[in-house]
């Protein structure tokens, strides 16, 4: 067996885990995998650790589809459902974009607000599942390589995606 014969499995493993865990600790509150993740980017913190309403955006308080899209690699169209039951659940609100007729900022509601300390205890839990028995040595050099390998996974992609748009 080659050195790369698991790291896709074991991520693809991960990742499947990890939804269904999510799944299960976000049905209670009538919410999916989706906009659990939207959710907890719409309240995340910056790069400082600083806690913020809205993850980086110009739009005080809100963000726009196109920002999430960007920022959690979704297509257009799970994100457009997704914000749509975000609302209809109460969770975010939509409002006019000044910058562009066309789209719309949503920020988070007082529901929403709320929400965040459920919804970082249940990632905050899946953390101590995920890395028992895992040093602190370990998990700083599986930190890096993870950093590393989402960031060639983007440039592969967005050239690949250049390129196509090239011909």
């Amino acid at each position: 067996m080659d050195k790369y014969s698991n790291i896709g499995r074991n991520m693809n493993i991960a990742d499947k885990y990890f939804r269904m865990y999510l799944r299960d600790e976000l049905s209670p509150y009538g919410l999916n995998t989706a906009e659990g993740t939207v959710l907890l980017t719409m309240f995340s913190k910056n790069p400082a650790g600083v806690r913020t309403e809205c993850m980086h955006s110009k739009y005080k308080g809100g963000k726009t589809q196109e920002e999430l899209i960007e920022r959690l690699h979704y297509d257009k169209g799970v994100m457009t459902r997704t914000m749509k039951a975000l609302e209809k659940k109460g969770y975010v609100s939509r409002n006019n974009n000044p910058d562009d007729s066309r789209s719309f900022v949503f920020t988070l509601t007082e529901q929403g607000n709320d929400f965040r300390n459920v919804l970082i205890k249940i990632m905050r839990a899946w953390s101590v599942i995920l890395l028992a028995r895992i040093g602190d040595d370990e998990l700083e050099m599986i930190g890096k390589a993870l950093d590393t390998m989402s960031e060639n996974a983007i440039g592969y992609y967005n050239e690949r995606v250049t390129k196509k748009s090239d011909n």
